[in-house]
């Protein structure tokens, strides 16, 4: 554009002229298409690399989970009133919560029609050993018996299995009823327990209450399960030994 103003300084006229004469030529840049780019070979990945993370983290709990499923359908647990076994336990030295549930068992064996009679306990190498006089025997030698199969090797085929919680799995279950018994806790009913909340909110509120019950001492229980392919017979076995262990003096010849 030729500028008229002073010293060929270009002015508004002088732009507006040249577009009237049609001089002004808009010049469109080349568009260039990038290269094709080539693909990049993926890096060969093992199968466990596939799982999703979250798979993978939880396949344990998972597997444990569905394995406690199944052993709870063939499980029945009955709550056996305590208080009268853990004060005999505590009265008479080298007697043990575990010598009177196997006399428990052995005499509830005798009772269920089952084959066999022996009781057995999971050594410490995770097999099965029978205990010898478990029926017969008293239970302060029955104590020792239970220690000395624990410590040695696997023996006999009893038809119940004294073990502890988590000892097996639905694949490692022993081709015998297995029993689990439980450590003591003590037990209140809804009722006391709403009512000691009441107690507790009132002491925090500062509010005095002249109807106030004194509470009444927790129960002690045991939770035995007896684990069977045989659901009648877990069910006869956990009904028998409940009955023993609630008379623990029973045992004790």
């Amino acid at each position: 554009i030729e500028g008229t103003g002073p010293k060929g300084r270009v002015l508004k006229g002088d732009v507006l002229q040249f577009l009237k004469a049609g001089k002004a030529v808009i010049s469109k840049p080349e568009i260039t298409k990038p290269a094709a780019s080539k693909p990049v070979a993926k890096a060969p990945s093992s199968g466990n690399a596939e799982l999703p993370f979250l798979v993978q983290s939880l396949e344990p709990s998972v597997l444990r989970h569905l394995a406690q499923v199944e052993l709870a359908k063939r499980s029945v647990v009955v709550q056996v009133p305590a208080t009268r076994l853990v004060q005999l336990v505590k009265a008479n030295r080298g007697m043990t919560v575990d010598a009177l549930a196997a006399r428990a068992i052995a005499l509830a064996l005798q009772q269920v029609k089952v084959e066999g009679n022996g009781v057995g306990v999971v050594t410490d190498g995770s097999k099965v050993a029978e205990v010898a006089g478990a029926a017969s025997a008293s239970v302060l030698d029955l104590a020792q018996a239970i220690k000395q199969a624990r410590s040695g090797p696997a023996s006999g085929r009893p038809a119940a299995v004294l073990a502890g919680e988590n000892v097996f799995t639905p694949d490692t279950l022993p081709d015998a009823a297995v029993v689990v018994v439980g450590a003591p806790y003590a037990s209140v009913s809804a009722a006391e327990a709403s009512a000691a909340m009441d107690s507790a909110l009132n002491d925090l509120l500062g509010v005095s209450t002249s109807s106030a019950q004194p509470s009444k001492q927790a129960s002690t229980v045991i939770d035995v399960r007896v684990i069977s392919n045989s659901p009648t017979v877990a069910s006869a076995l956990a009904a028998k030994i409940k009955g023993f262990l609630s008379n623990p003096e029973l045992l004790t010849f």
